[in-house]
């Protein structure tokens, strides 16, 4: 047997490894043995950061946005009486109140992110879920973002230029800057976003108990003992054009999907989505009646119908600094609306990504703030395109009848689901009569806006089916392969 000073190389190297072999083991079971040391990985996902308040915040801002600052005179305008516009502006909020809750049963049997898209996708597959989420980009959110941004700042200009109208490069600037703004805010804090987004809804909250108060002051006046006596004079007994002002007063309390987007990160949302739902919408029918209630005890139809800002009218006839007041708010108002938008649909981008429906790229979250940044920031490239491009405006009435068929899509879900998963947990589970209902008046109101948008609907349904050739090229045979590698 050699001696160890005989030992050669190589044999010195086999016991050094077993050796190190040995040590190895040792503390191997060492960190087995020891309860106290675990091994974790962090997973980065969407944080469940929005509260009951942060609900009511959100939806009051978006739903509706600030039309109550202007829609009021298109009702007045069909309906020929302050009484009749009343009427419709209660059935349109009861109306959507009960599309809201019949949606929001489908959203919490999943809780996902995506909100109608995801229900789409589940409920009808791959290919509906591609389409719908094709069209939902090219009619709904670009648009939104441009549109949005470019009325915030027309708003916000008002303040400034008085007397004459800025130019449209201007205008587009600033619009510009403002939705950068509310990228880059979205990006970071969602608890920052919040916070802001309840102080830019408590702007539209104090713009509309600015004009209940005041107008409701002015009842015992002449002028208000006046207008109130012939509130039903010119009243239309037109079915069409009762029909027309219960679509308009419909549409006028849309908005409220965008919870059912930011459903995955709500906290308790079996519990706070509902209660949140009932209290936004029983706030917003009343005070929306009780601002057109306002606004006809100071300002005859005849001068309401002559204004396309109504609140702004409404402020001059009651001090000469009020609608600078007024101008201030509804614009913040407008910038909380935006600020919806922009924290909402990029979600629905992002659960697309999940499912392959969109680059892999859209699903990826920052490690810090858990945002999706590739999804929010390629929104924002598309709406900067539409704004500097003018385009929004002739996408307007096509998607407004995107929006309606969005709404029969989504009950389709919920009567395909009862059907086929009866037994399926549901925390919320409305009477079948409320979406049957819906689904009938829906379907009926967008009929009745294809007969008069028959153009707007034949572009609808190309792009939508546009939508199917780049599915089977892109997502199902994944064509071309060296883009998706580059991605």
């Amino acid at each position: 047997m050699a001696s160890v000073g005989d030992r050669s190389p190589a044999s010195r190297h086999i016991e050094q490894f077993n050796d190190n072999s040995n040590t190895f083991a040792d503390k191997e079971s060492k960190i087995e043995n020891d309860h106290s040391i675990t091994i974790s990985a962090d997973k980065v996902e969407l944080k469940k950061s929005i509260t009951f308040l942060g609900i009511i915040a959100i939806l009051v801002a978006n739903i509706g946005g600030s039309g109550i600052f202007i829609f009021p005179t298109a009702i007045l305008s069909v309906v020929g009486s302050p009484g009749m516009a009343l009427i419709m502006w209660t059935f349109g909020g009861i109306i959507q109140a009960g599309l809201a809750f019949s949606v929001i049963e489908v959203a919490l049997m999943f809780n996902k992110a995506g909100g109608p898209y995801y229900f789409i996708y589940h409920t009808f597959g791959n290919l509906a879920g591609f389409v719908f989420m094709w069209g939902f980009i090219i009619f709904i959110a670009s648009p939104m973002w441009a549109l949005g941004a470019y009325t915030t700042s027309l708003y916000l200009l008002s303040v400034v230029y008085s007397g004459c109208l800025p130019s449209d490069g201007v205008v587009k600037l600033v619009a510009a800057w403002i939705m950068l703004t509310l990228i880059a805010i979205n990006c970071t804090y969602m608890k920052v976003v919040t916070s802001i987004q309840k102080f830019l809804t408590l702007c539209k909250v104090l713009a509309l108990v600015i004009i209940i108060i005041l107008g409701f002051i002015h009842i015992p006046t002449e002028t208000g003992q006046e207008n109130i006596s012939h509130f039903m004079e010119g009243t239309s007994t037109d079915p069409g054009k009762i029909a027309l002002s219960l679509f308009a007063g419909y549409i006028a309390f849309g908005g409220w999907p965008i919870i059912t987007i930011l459903a995955e990160e709500v906290r308790v949302p079996e519990k706070n989505i509902p209660k949140g739902l009932a209290v936004s919408f029983v706030l917003l029918i009343v005070a929306m009646v009780a601002t057109n209630f306002a606004y006809y005890t100071v300002l005859t139809k005849e001068e309401a119908l002559k204004s396309d800002a109504i609140a702004m009218l409404f402020g001059a006839r009651i001090h000469p600094v009020l609608p600078v007041v007024l101008a201030i708010l509804v614009c913040l108002c407008a910038i909380g609306t935006l600020n919806v938008a922009i924290m909402g649909q990029p979600r629905m981008i992002f659960a697309a990504g999940r499912n392959g429906h969109m680059p892999k790229m859209m699903t990826m979250l920052h490690k810090k703030f858990n945002t999706p940044w590739p999804a929010t920031v390629s929104l924002g490239c598309l709406a900067m395109v539409m704004l500097a491009t003018g385009s929004v405006m002739s996408l307007m009435a096509a998607a407004s009848l995107y929006a309606g068929f969005m709404i029969v899509l989504l009950l389709l879900c919920l009567f395909t689901l009862r059907w086929k998963q009866p037994d399926k947990p549901r925390p919320l589970k409305v009477p079948l009569v409320i979406p049957v209902c819906g689904t009938l008046l829906t379907a009926t109101l967008v009929v009745l806006s294809v007969i008069e948008k028959h153009r707007e609907l034949g572009l609808v349904i190309f792009i939508v089916l546009l939508g199917v050739p780049v599915y089977y090229i892109c997502v199902h045979l994944q064509k071309p392969a060296k883009l998706f590698r580059c991605i």
